[in-house]
């Protein structure tokens, strides 16, 4: 088994938004190439100005399209199916104040895998609409928004109540820009949305736009923020072969499919140190987040585990089973601490005996 990345994020909320809703659930945290399936090109830049650094250390572009389907979009893995969403990034429309007519900057898409709703340009003014859009490629416009986009880093976050009397909301920066209430559904007979695309809001000749710091809840997310926990040095246990695993393979800010820490054997542990020096500031957890890229051979380990190391003790994941071919593993989500069962305090965390890592399996 050939383990080519490794990567964790920890998901934050406020103690005022949290306290209100201690219910909410997480469906996908997403910053880094390995936590998407790029379909088309997907470029990772690690350029001050294109994402938070003091929470994110990449950021993923797009490169748009009028074509539907853009041929160039960044996609969550399929979480549960809900019917309310809210949908959160941070977005770099590199590009300029314009878009294009109708261009595809997000969409929605149902349990038919269809892209149910779609925010798309209205090409003025750097102004975007919501519309609802049948499987056959229909549309309907619901709510063009009242402000446009500055090209500057922004807070994007969307939310949608999917149902005939149901409705869709778009905040910039925290601030509603437009909102629509009533029939949002696209006719296809699907009550729910279960995955996310990314694209960008003007064609590819005027740059990429850059995503970062992805979430996907069922509460909103306008006071969420994502880190990035790399991994940083050799944890408890280094039983994987591989030179610098923890500091240098596992902690690639993009994927080197050439470099890797692997095993030959099932029920070997290799664990890392993880960056959690996070932002000042109070926060509750909402959520710790791996994912990783890898591959097996046709002999050897089939599967392998996410560990845990919190409390002394090591908690593994339900098995994965990579494919011969490299392959991200995406979005296993623990929202609370295994060792007590109880939400995550970010002292756990910042332990120094908390480790994060990878177990094989026969």
């Amino acid at each position: 088994m050939n383990l080519r990345a490794l990567s964790a994020a920890i998901l934050y909320l406020t103690v005022s938004l949290w306290s209100e809703d201690a219910s909410a659930t997480l469906l996908f945290s997403g910053g880094e190439d390995i936590d998407f399936t790029c379909i088309g090109g997907c470029p990772v830049t690690t350029s001050n100005g294109y994402f938070r650094s003091a929470w994110a250390r990449e950021a993923v572009g797009t490169s748009g399209s009028t074509n539907d389907p853009p041929p160039n979009r960044l996609a969550t893995s399929v979480f549960t199916a809900n019917a309310t969403l809210w949908i959160h990034a941070q977005f770099l429309p590199n590009g300029g104040g314009q878009n294009e007519p109708n261009i595809h900057m997000l969409r929605v898409l149902d349990t038919n895998g269809n892209a149910a709703l779609i925010v798309r340009g209205t090409g003025t003014n750097g102004r975007l609409k919501i519309s609802s859009r049948t499987a056959a490629g229909s549309y309907t416009d619901l709510v063009t928004c009242s402000s446009a986009l500055s090209g500057a880093l922004e807070q994007l976050d969307f939310f949608v109540n999917y149902g005939s009397t149901g409705e869709v909301a778009l905040y910039n920066n925290g601030v509603q820009v437009c909102d629509f209430t009533g029939n949002v559904t696209n006719g296809d007979g699907a009550t729910a949305l279960n995955r996310v695309e990314f694209s960008a809001p003007w064609d590819n000749i005027a740059g990429y736009t850059y995503w970062s710091e992805i979430i996907v809840a069922t509460t909103d997310t306008r006071a969420m923020s994502r880190f990035s926990a790399n991994t940083v040095a050799n944890g408890n246990t280094t039983g994987f072969t591989g030179t610098n695993i923890c500091s240098s393979i596992w902690n690639a800010a993009s994927f080197n499919d050439s470099n890797y820490g692997y095993t030959g054997s099932s029920n070997i542990i290799h664990e890392c140190t993880i960056n959690s020096s996070v932002p000042a500031g109070t926060y509750n957890v909402q959520g710790l987040v791996m994912s990783a890229r890898g591959l097996v051979g046709t002999s050897g380990p089939q599967h392998f585990d996410f560990v845990t190391r919190t409390g002394g003790t090591n908690y593994t994941s339900p098995d994965f089973a990579p494919i011969n071919s490299p392959s991200n593993i995406q979005n296993y989500i623990q929202t609370t601490n295994p060792a007590t069962s109880s939400p995550w305090a970010l002292s756990d965390l910042q332990n120094s005996g908390f480790n994060i890592g990878a177990e094989s399996k026969p």
